[in-house]
């Protein structure tokens, strides 16, 4: 009787390990999946970066334009007084 005590105890003990090492692979998953979805927020970012630069640029290309929107009448008048005098 002891002997099948022990067996079943033992069996226990095993089973118990199993389920152990079964709840800690869903939990690598679980990590790995974490993990992935970390990868994707960062790659998000690095485009949302790279988009930030592309509107800064077309900024600069903006702001040059205004430049020389506003200096293209101080040309005209130059170009006037040039013709005229």
């Amino acid at each position: 009787m002891r002997k099948i005590v022990a067996f079943l105890m033992q069996w226990d003990a095993l089973v118990l390990s199993v389920d152990a090492l079964a709840l800690l692979a869903d939990a690598l998953a679980l990590l790995v999946d974490a993990l992935a979805l970390l990868a994707d927020a960062l790659a998000l970012l690095v485009d949302a970066l790279a988009l930030l630069v592309d509107a800064l640029a077309l900024l600069a290309d903006a702001l040059a334009l205004l430049a020389d929107a506003l200096a293209l009448p101080n040309l005209i008048c130059y170009k006037l007084m040039k013709c005229c005098i």
